[in-house]
């Protein structure tokens, strides 16, 4: 299924990049629920189904009306069809569809001559493709803002939310209880931050934070891992299928990478002088019999072993 969809978001032509990765997002979400009834296999198919209903009706009825080739009586029974398979969305769509279908009707009725009726049909479903296809875009990116603000940091728009972390790992934890690979957390936090506050301002506090989340982004890429804000200034990274001695070497090139950072505050908008910031690691790996909070504890204990030994540094769980 999933290599059918990847071969297929290709030839849906009249959908966006986004909406295609929309798509296969959907089926994806279907898939996971590890479903696997005829039910639940009927309704995915049924799902793809409208898209390539939508994409060929739609694709093929433009090409129809750009070469004149069809009759007035072929062109408002094909028109007929495919305007039954797409069914609006919305009560709003479906309403707009069944008077275009009316008008449609009426042009064909009220003109004798092929040419006119083609160019004024054509002229009212080109409005019509416009008309969803903008609506679509609208959705998508009150969808997309939708999504952001459920799920990321308003400050850190890289990291997810505490939301969005929770959700992510009792998902994760489920699926190392079902005995699938490996999984790690580290939970990161800034050494002394109240004292760039202190000194330099929230600003500058804030303007810290989100080069932190730059970084952790940067290096998170690399092997797919979570990244999200705990709270304040404490940030998380799980990764999957990666033990705790390899995560704790990850985290070190993290640390490695914060102290290293050329991190200048700002006066005015502008930039000036450079403060050099540090940040302690705690490393944890998920054991048999532990939920998500265990995990976090773990990692957190970590953490704090790491402040308390002289911060800047990385430390992993060794407790029972």
């Amino acid at each position: 299924m999933v290599l059918f969809v990847r071969n297929l978001l290709t030839k849906l032509s009249i959908y966006s990049y986004e909406k295609k990765a929309e798509i296969q997002r959907e089926v994806t979400k279907e898939l996971a629920k590890r479903d696997f009834s005829p039910e639940h296999f009927d309704q995915v198919v049924a799902m793809l189904d409208m898209y390539i209903m939508q994409n060929i009706g739609t694709v093929e009825l433009e090409d129809a009306l750009a070469q004149e080739k069809r009759s007035a009586v072929q062109l408002l029974n094909e028109m007929d069809e495919i305007i039954n398979s797409m069914h609006g969305t919305t009560e709003r769509q479906q309403r707009r569809l069944d008077a275009f279908k009316e008008h449609t009707v009426g042009v064909i009725q009220s003109n004798s001559d092929k040419s006119v009726i083609v160019a004024k049909v054509r002229e009212m479903f080109t409005e019509l493709i416009v008309e969803f296809k903008e609506e679509a875009r609208e959705l998508q990116a009150k969808a997309e803002m939708l999504e952001r603000t459920a799920n990321f940091d308003p400050l850190l728009t890289e990291l997810h939310n505490r939301r969005a972390l929770d959700a992510f790992l009792n998902q994760a934890v489920r699926e190392q209880a079902e005995g699938e690979g490996t999984l790690s957390m580290m939970m990161i936090d800034v050494d002394f931050f109240k004292r760039v506050n202190d000194t330099h301002g929230h600003q500058a506090g804030d303007d810290l934070l989100r080069a932190l989340a730059r970084i952790l982004t940067a290096h998170a890429t690399l092997y797919q891992g979570f990244t999200a804000r705990y709270g304040g200034e404490e940030l998380a990274l799980v990764v999957k299928n990666m033990d705790q001695t390899i995560a704790a070497i990850k985290a070190e090139a993290i640390r490695a990478g914060v102290e290293s950072y050329d991190f200048r505050i700002r006066t005015d908008g502008k930039l000036s002088s450079r403060v050099d910031f540090t940040v302690s690691i705690g490393v944890a790996q998920w054991r048999e019999g532990w939920d998500a909070g265990k995990l976090v504890s773990a990692a957190d204990a970590a953490l704090y072993e790491a402040k308390n030994s002289g911060r800047n540094k990385v430390c992993e769980y060794t407790g029972s």
